[in-house]
């Protein structure tokens, strides 16, 4: 309909300001509400006319316009994020028809499990090296602000993926920036020593 007709302004049965098509007398092709055996015109409000109206939104419009299986795709990727986005990660899913895992859904790569006498050893000498310069409270701060994000709800958040080094966390006051880059300047720098065996994220927590 948005592409079918010239579309004209009106105030609806309501008093709102509504668009319907020029020649609407026409076009009773919308079943009423409360009585299919009638029909009326349709209408559109200033938000779907801007689908057509805005050159921008236009080129996006035309798009899917002329090729519906695009549009039908792009349409159940966003209905299928906006219903799943609070679920966490993919292996929550059940059944056969769990999609592939998607960029929103925070995808980490699986890790490599560490023995716990590497753990210990790692732990033991991680330690000793990162006190020359740091206290063990900078220790403690770091592995909290990896931590402390996380969200029971929606399972997004924490430690996973250290976000801590990355914007909008390291960035955040409460986080102490300045502070919060030499002392991960240090951990890459005393991790990258010992040989790796761990990702960053588990060595703030280790630590």
């Amino acid at each position: 309909n948005l592409f079918q007709y010239e579309w004209a302004l009106h105030k609806g049965p309501g008093g709102a300001w509504q668009w319907r098509p020029e020649n609407y007398n026409d076009v009773l092709t919308v079943p009423e509400a409360h009585d299919a055996s009638k029909k009326t015109h349709p209408m559109m409000l200033t938000t779907d006319l801007s689908l057509k109206m805005d050159p921008a939104y236009l080129k996006i419009s035309t798009r899917f316009y002329e090729n519906p299986e695009e549009f039908a795709l792009a349409y159940a990727k966003a209905w299928f994020k906006l219903t799943h986005r609070d679920m966490g990660p993919r292996r929550r899913g059940l059944g056969p028809e769990v999609p592939a895992e998607q960029i929103w859904q925070d995808p980490i790569p699986q890790g490599k499990e560490v023995g716990a006498a590497k753990v210990e050893a790692l732990k033991a000498s991680a330690l000793k090296k990162l006190l020359e310069t740091l206290t063990l409270s900078d220790l403690i701060r770091t592995a909290w602000a990896s931590a402390c994000t996380y969200r029971h709800t929606d399972f997004r958040g924490g430690a996973n993926g250290a976000r801590l080094r990355f914007a909008p966390q390291k960035d955040w006051a409460v986080n102490r920036p300045a502070e919060l880059a030499k002392v991960l300047a240090k951990y890459e720098a005393v991790l990258k020593e010992l040989g790796g065996g761990m990702s960053m994220a588990d060595f703030i927590v280790l630590a």
